[in-house]
Order: structure tokens, then C-alpha cells, then sequence
């Protein structure tokens, strides 16, 4: 019998054209479907002996950097308590990782390009983008790489996969149609490799499903943390705060978690996708979002 995989995704950043700041990443973490399962459950465990709520799923910027959880404040020495805990779990399961990031600057420079020349704020063609349903493109690309590096990854093994993804309520169309356009293999180049990936992917992957943060999922905590802590080394902090012992706390658990990282990345390496990449593997919805950005008018 086959063993069954699951992959949970979440991200890190803003993937929207309308949204603010430069970066946004995807983070996968793939581990037995079973074994997902027994460690959801012991991270409930986990939580009660620290005082922390077992309602929702833990988020690392709320419990390692603002040091809350549920608007609760947390003392510091139960959170890296936890979290020393949560790392020595990770490091002793078989858990791997997927790690896609886009900086959205060139994108963003060719809409100011564009409402330069038709005399319109950019504001006006990302609403423009959000009508047309594009202006999450950037979303989808990425988790259409994550999926098909899964897929083939599934295929090589000979295992069955499942796609779980948190809930982004009105967004998660783009999540729906990142996972339809992975395993549609009409939609890339014959010959090439995410060709070959996507037929895989439609064999392997037999579903994808939302979960809201009271899901309790071991693994979309998990990828929430790693897209965390990979983000903040990548791209710099968000913040500084008035302590420097809370500012060493932090950068402590996010060379931590960065090191474990590095030990569980599938392909060897982080994926940093260039606009080349991009239309690689999301062409189509890049070409619509240009050509709905040229031929937009004044008034329509």
C-alpha cells in the first residue's frame, strides 16, 4: 500500500500587487499523512503544559516576536521553553520543506509604469487587477511551484499525496486555481519538465483542502514558522523593539529555526523566482494581468 503525504502550505509577507511591501514567500512542509496526524495531537499536549491555547493554531509572529498568543501576553521563559520543545520535535521527525519567494518590485514598477501612461493613479489599475480577478497572481505562481515540486517529489517516491492550505477566506480562489492549473498539463509547454510534473501531480495528488486556525494543524503551524523565520533572515526584520533582550530573543529563534531549515529544504536549495521563472510557470495569468494592464481605458 501506498504511504500517504500531506503538504501544508502557508506564506509569509503580501502577495497582492495592491498590498504593501516588496517580498512575499510560500513555505511547504511535506511529512506523513499519519504522522501529521500524532503530531497534531501532541502539540496539543504541548500547548497545555505552557499555558498556551489549544483553540487556534499558534502563529510565530504572534507567540516568538510580539509574545502573545489569543491577545494573551505569554512570559518569555515559557515561550522558549515551548519552543526549545517544538524544535527538538521537528529535528526528530521526518518532516521536509519547500521554501518559493517572489520580490514583487519589478511587478510593481511595471504598474507604475503603466498608470504613468495612461494618466491613472496605480491604485486604479490594482482595483482594476482585483475586478479582473489577477491581482493575486503572484499567490498562485508560487503555490503552482510548490505543487508541482510536490507532485514530481510524490511521483519519484511512488507515495500518494494530499494539499492542506489555511483558509484565506475570500482569497482561497487563488489557491483553488493554483492547485487546478498544477495538475492541468495543458497549461505549459510541451516538453517541458512542469509538463511532465503537472501529469504527476494529477496522479499523486488526490485532494486539497482549507482549514481555518481553529483546525489545529501541526503542519500548517509548522510552515507558518519556517515562512516566519526564513523571511525575517531573508528580507531583514520588520521591527526593532525597545528591549534589546527581547530584540536578542527573537534573532535567537530565528537563527534556530533557519538552521533547522536548512536541514530539511527538498531540491538543496530556495527558490527565488525571477520573472523568467514566473512565466515559466504561471505564463498564462502573467500574460493576462499585462495585457488587461495595457488595454485598460479611462472611464470603463
Amino acid at each position: 500500500m501506498s504511504e500517504e503525504y500531506l503538504l501544508c502550505i502557508d506564506e509569509s509577507g503580501k502577495s497582492k500587487l495592491s498590498d504593501d511591501g516588496n517580498h512575499f514567500l510560500l513555505c511547504g512542509v511535506v511529512l506523513k499523512k499519519e504522522l501529521h496526524d500524532a503530531l497534531s495531537l501532541l502539540m496539543v499536549s504541548f500547548k497545555q503544559k505552557h499555558s498556551i491555547s489549544i483553540l487556534e493554531n499558534i502563529h510565530a509572529f504572534d507567540l516568538l516576536e510580539d509574545e502573545k498568543h489569543k491577545e494573551k501576553r505569554i512570559p518569555h521563559s515559557t515561550i522558549t521553553a515551548f519552543f526549545e520543545k517544538l524544535i527538538s520535535l521537528i529535528e526528530g521527525s521526518d518532516i521536509h520543506c519547500f521554501i518559493v519567494c517572489v520580490d514583487k518590485k519589478p511587478y510593481l514598477e511595471k504598474i507604475d509604469r503603466i498608470a504613468r501612461r495612461k494618466s491613472v493613479t496605480v491604485k486604479t489599475l490594482t482595483n482594476y487587477l482585483k475586478k479582473n480577478k489577477v491581482h493575486d497572481y503572484l499567490y498562485e505562481a508560487l503555490a503552482r511551484k510548490i505543487i508541482l515540486e510536490y507532485g514530481h517529489y510524490l511521483h519519484d517516491s511512488d507515495w500518494n499525496g494530499h494539499v492542506m492550505a489555511e483558509s484565506r477566506r475570500q482569497d482561497d480562489d487563488a489557491v483553488l486555481r493554483a492547485f487546478m492549473s498544477a495538475t492541468t498539463s495543458s497549461k505549459y509547454p510541451d516538453n517541458s519538465n512542469y509538463k511532465i510534473w503537472s501529469h504527476q501531480a494529477f496522479k499523486k495528488i488526490h485532494t486539497l483542502t482549507f482549514q481555518n486556525k481553529k483546525g489545529l494543524s501541526f503542519g500548517l503551524e509548522i510552515a507558518d514558522l519556517f515562512a516566519w523565520a526564513y523571511a525575517n533572515k531573508k528580507f531583514g526584520k520588520k521591527r526593532e523593539y525597545k528591549s534589546s533582550a527581547k530584540n536578542r530573543r527573537i534573532d535567537v529563534k530565528i537563527d534556530r529555526v533557519n538552521k533547522v531549515i536548512n536541514g530539511l529544504i527538498l531540491k538543496k536549495n530556495i527558490v527565488e523566482m525571477t520573472e523568467r521563472m514566473l512565466k515559466t510557470v504561471a505564463g498564462d495569468r502573467v500574460s493576462e494581468a499585462t495585457d488587461l494592464l495595457n488595454k485598460y481605458k479611462i472611464n470603463q
